[in-house]
Formats: structure tokens, sequence, C-alpha cells
């Protein structure tokens, strides 16, 4: 014997099923469902439980917060309980028990909260190119110029002579030898993809002047 439950219509009522199994049965004659639920009549036609691969089975919407009473009727050999009822409660009649369902403490399903998808944000890696391509920027000065800023052909195009000598003076006598009074031209036409124009300005440069 099984009671199986499963809330229904938002958590108003449950779908009780309950089952007898073939060899649980007093016989082999049909069973009644009897109880609160419908007022233990067995006039009613919708009392018989169905039989199915050899159990008997009747699912009831019952609904929820309270207890219902309820007992099975085999037509040819009496009355027996369940004993897979939630509990059991005396009958008004002596020394017989009724099984009862609990549908009581019956809660709605928790509300299940929308999954937020949350969207990473990729930040983009600021551009970079090779400052090495520009003659007279070494591995060092290239790392010196990108922290300050000036990390792109682009941005060293627009570079104002005085300010690269600026930076090179504060990175220290080792640096400041350098000239970079070419580089804003080299790396204008580094900037645009003029790879030729930019082989033929280097040719004519010594180191960068």
């Amino acid at each position: 014997m099984a009671l199986s439950k499963k809330v229904k219509n938002k958590g108003t009522h449950t779908e009780v099923t309950f089952t007898v199994a073939g060899h649980e049965a007093p016989s082999e004659s049909e069973v009644l469902l009897l109880g609160d639920f419908n007022n233990w009549q067995t006039n009613n036609s919708d009392v018989q439980m169905e039989k199915k691969g050899g159990k008997y089975v009747k699912s009831i919407n019952l609904k929820n917060g309270q207890q219902y009473e309820f007992r099975y009727l085999s037509q040819d050999k009496g009355w027996f309980n369940d004993h897979a009822a939630d509990a059991y409660v005396p009958s008004p009649y002596e020394g017989i028990d009724n099984s009862v369902v609990d549908l009581s403490e019956v809660k709605a399903p928790a509300k299940k909260k929308p999954v937020k998808k949350t969207v990473k944000k990729v930040e983009k890696k600021a551009k970079k190119d090779d400052l090495k391509k520009i003659e007279g920027i070494g591995p060092k000065i290239a790392g010196i110029l990108t922290e300050k800023g000036i990390g792109t052909f682009l941005k060293l195009s627009k570079a104002k002579v005085s300010v690269l000598e600026a930076i090179l003076k504060e990175a220290g006598p080792r640096y400041s030898m350098h000239k970079p009074g070419s580089w804003p031209k080299q790396a204008k036409l580094a900037s645009e993809g003029k790879w030729d124009a930019l082989q033929k300005l280097q040719n004519q440069l010594d180191g960068g002047k």
C-alpha cells in the first residue's frame, strides 16, 4: 500500500494517489475507497478503485490544510485499512480505527527565483603597438612610453617631441641621450600602415635621428 502526494493548484490542493497492491487486498473483488472526501457513500460511482497491473489505484484532488479519514472496502471481504497511512484515529465504531491522510501542513512549493544572468563585462585590454618598430626605440624605452600612456603608434604620432624628451630625461641619463625628433613622424606612418614609407624613412635615419 502507498500514499503518494503531489501539490497542485499553486499549493491549494494535493493530488493524493491511493494504491493497494493485489496481494494486500483481501480478495480479487472490487475495492472501494471511502472517506471524508466522499462522505463514506458506497453508492457514489466515483469511489471504485481502478485495477491496474494487479494493483488497485485511485487519485483524488484534496484541499490542503486538513486531515482526511478513510478506509478501503472489499466488495466481498469487508473493510480494511491502509498500512501506509499517515496516522490512525478511532472511528465511531468501537475497536475500529480509520486511516488518515494528513494534508494539514502541506505547503505550496517554494517559488523558484528567476536566475539572473550575470553578464560578465569583458574589459578590453588597452591596445598596444610594438613601439620597437620605431627606429630609436628599444624594449626599455617602449616600456617607459607605455607606462606614460603612449603605448600605440597613434598616440606616439600625436606626442610632442618636447614631451617625449621630458619623459626620457625623467627616466635617467641613459635614456635622455636618445633623440625622439623623428618618432612621431615614424609612428604616424606606422599607424596608417604605410610600412614601405616607414622603411624608406628609417633608411635615411641614424638611430632614429
